[in-house]
């Protein structure tokens, strides 16, 4: 049932399997599959070490390896695997590790043997990668002689890179002419033609190529990010070789006409690196309008260099307002908390970020959990320097309770570090969390509109309560028809917490169900 529902509460449905059946050895290969097959490394790890402890299967070793190895943890993969008794079948997953740990010899030696018994090109191309690192000569040689009986595109290209490293930009142009008498249309290899004429100084050649380029492409439009690669190239081409006139007009002819968002962008940034911001302003601008998205958050960095801080805060509460994937709620949320700026000192911004990522909370990945708990620290520490201390203390128990195990960049200790701090500096310390009260059987209820005024809930909350009082149980299907949204577990979880909160007994969680999670009314 879990694998059919096919949404972002996916996640919260295996995390429930696992959690009323903790031994259950094919509920914990299911999830941790599932998030192994969505890079969420870390979040399977725990599931992959405890299985490993139960039963320890060679596919569960496998899988073990490859989340460590995921979480940057290849020394403890390489013991895992020399405790195997034999690397043969984890050789892919042992080369990787090798490579993190950069023993590109033993990497080397281990590839090439791979590609020798099994003629994998994968294998052929590491092989010769790693060689590169500690022998550029050797495997500059090896890459020709091969190349002379297979003329491989991809492994062309490794050599292309190769010789460009090795400070032989010239026989790196040759190799890409070899190249494209293969592949003559292939849009990365003519980047690498025009980025190499301009690095020999063949700047009028250069100039011919990179405008032939950027105007096929933009007539396709079949890979955007690739165009903005391309645009990108040429304008920083444009800048290092030409004086500023004419240097704008060649750009304005060639890509500015064209109004999608990546001509926009690199429009703008032009005339910000050459010191107009007012022409930077309006064209960035231009690629919000075109682009809420992509062309909105570079346009709300811009603002924030620049001084702009409350029309930078306008512009990112429209986008975060407005997206709906859970891939850009992570490319947002990380622009704000991780980013170089002060977007994270935006209060009305930081609220709305809370809001929007708790709205997932059943769901939320490993790296989505993280900035949650990055958007905590931060509110913490916006509040300590307001003097906000029980606001402080609130946000930073919030983020402790949101990190995930094995975080990336903000770890346990930073949190108490800022405890401690608002500790010693508050006058009257009062808790923040509700008292427990075993005595007593949790509080019912009100009814009607003095739950509403007590617990201030949304429309939406007024909705679930009212439904629940009349029916006294529903699904999450049901409560997803009522509200319109599939977002209910994130809803209903902040209910549960604002009547906790107060001592109010008012849904209860009853498990799975085949239409979702079972909600029960507790309340008179």
């Amino acid at each position: 049932m879990v694998e059919a529902r096919g949404d972002d509460e996916e996640t919260s449905g295996y995390a429930e399997a696992v959690r009323l059946d903790p031994a259950n050895q094919d509920a914990l290969r299911s999830y941790a599959q599932y998030l192994l097959s969505h890079t969420d490394f870390r979040g399977a790890l725990p599931l992959l070490l405890h299985l490993t402890k139960l039963a320890g299967t060679d596919k569960d070793t496998g899988n073990l390896v490859r989340a460590l190895i995921g979480c940057g943890r290849g020394e403890d993969a390489l013991a895992i695997l020399k405790g195997q008794g034999g690397i043969q079948p984890f050789l892919p997953e042992y080369i990787e590790a090798l490579l993190q740990v950069q023993d590109f010899r033993a990497a080397a030696e281990h590839a090439h043997s791979a590609w020798e018994s099994t003629r994998d090109p994968a294998m052929l191309r590491t092989s010769l990668d790693a060689l590169a690192r500690y022998d550029t000569g050797r495997a500059l040689e090896a890459y020709a002689s091969i190349l002379k009986d297979r003329p491989d595109d991809p492994l062309f290209f490794d050599y292309v890179h190769a010789l460009h490293s090795a400070g032989r930009p010239r026989d790196a142009l040759k190799a890409v002419f070899d190249l494209l008498a293969i592949c003559p249309a292939n849009p990365e290899y003519r980047l690498a033609e025009c980025d190499l004429l301009g690095a020999t100084g063949d700047t009028a050649r250069a100039l011919e190529r990179y405008e032939h380029l950027v105007q096929d492409e933009l007539a396709a439009k079949s890979d955007m990010v690739m165009l903005g690669r391309i645009i990108g190239g040429y304008r920083r081409f444009l800048i290092r070789t030409l004086p500023a006139d004419e240097a704008e007009r060649h750009l304005l002819d060639t890509v500015s006409r064209d109004l999608n968002v990546a001509s926009l962008l690199e429009t703008a940034r032009f005339y910000e690196e050459t010191g107009n911001p007012a022409m930077a302003r309006s064209w960035y601008y231009r690629a919000y309008r075109a682009d809420f998205l992509s062309g909105g958050l570079d346009y709300a960095l811009f603002l924030a260099a620049n001084g702009e801080e409350r029309e930078c805060e306008k512009v990112m509460i429209y986008i975060l307002s407005n997206v709906r994937k859970g891939s850009d709620l992570v490319r947002v949320a990380a622009l704000i908390v991780e980013g170089s700026g002060r977007m994270h000192t935006m209060k009305r911004l930081m609220d709305l970020l809370i809001r929007k990522l708790e709205d997932r909370t059943e769901s939320l990945s490993t790296e989505e959990k993280e900035l949650l708990a990055n958007a905590f620290f931060h509110s913490a520490a916006n509040a300590l320097a307001t003097a906000d201390y029980p606001a402080c203390k609130y946000f930073c128990l919030r983020g402790i309770d949101a990190l995930p195990a094995h975080p990336k960049t903000l770890p346990m200790e930073d949190y108490l570090a800022l405890l401690v701090r608002c500790k010693e500096h508050a006058l009257v310390d009062c808790p923040v969390l509700p008292a427990h009260q075993p005595a007593e059987k949790p509080g019912t209820a009100p009814a009607g509109s003095m739950v509403t005024e007590q617990l201030g809930l949304t429309e939406q909350e007024q909705k679930i309560v009212a439904f629940l009082r009349h029916h006294r149980k529903a699904s999450e299907m049901e409560l997803r028809t009522l509200l319109g949204t599939r977002r209910i577990a994130g809803v209903v979880n902040r209910l549960v917490q604002k009547a906790a909160s107060q001592g109010i007994g008012l849904i209860a969680k009853k498990g799975m169900g085949e239409d979702g999670e079972i909600y029960e009314y507790c309340g008179s």
